[in-house]
């Protein structure tokens, strides 16, 4: 690598880590797994970048991945916490129902089908209008709206303690 592209790499960085690191802090919560985060998806541009050598959809590569990768880990941790539930002896547990909204949209975004998570992330917690949305994921704003829909129905019954249904979506 040159200097002169590591020295664009370093103004590419400045620029954007506030963006990619609040990014996944909302998603997340937590500041130090979203730098963690954030330094995976500078890691993962460069391997794009490297392999590609297109640059022209840099914030949106950024956003989208640190959106990907904070709701991984998010489904990562929900199976540590299964994995401990089942291994693990019990002590007195708070209702399912009671947390915080924002702990309860973490553990619904983390049971989320990926693309419906990665929309109600946009929209729920970037607060994204359907259009931004359909044009940073590349996809119909309708699209963007049926999905949130799958994603309000998926809560709700997540919310009421019924199990998630395994069907294929049709749209």
């Amino acid at each position: 690598m040159t200097s002169a592209s590591q020295a664009d790499i370093s103004t590419l960085y400045r620029r954007h880590v506030a963006l990619v690191r609040n990014c996944a802090l909302r998603i997340l919560g937590e500041p130090a797994a979203a730098e963690d985060v954030a330094q995976e998806v500078f890691i993962r541009f460069l391997h794009h970048r490297n392999r590609s050598g297109d640059e022209r959809d840099t914030v949106a590569f950024l956003y989208r991945t640190s959106s990907n990768l904070a709701i991984n880990r998010l489904r990562d941790a929900r199976r540590r916490n299964t994995l401990q539930e089942e291994h693990l002896p019990q002590g007195d547990q708070e209702s399912p129902h009671s947390p915080e909204d924002g702990l309860l949209l973490r553990k619904v975004l983390a049971e989320a089908d990926e693309e419906q998570a990665q929309i109600a992330a946009c929209y729920f917690i970037h607060g994204m209008e359907h259009e931004e949305i359909a044009g940073l994921l590349g996809i119909p704003r309708r699209t963007v709206g049926r999905r949130l829909e799958k994603f309000r129905e998926h809560a709700e019954r997540m919310l009421q303690g019924i199990p998630r249904k395994e069907a294929p979506h049709a749209d």
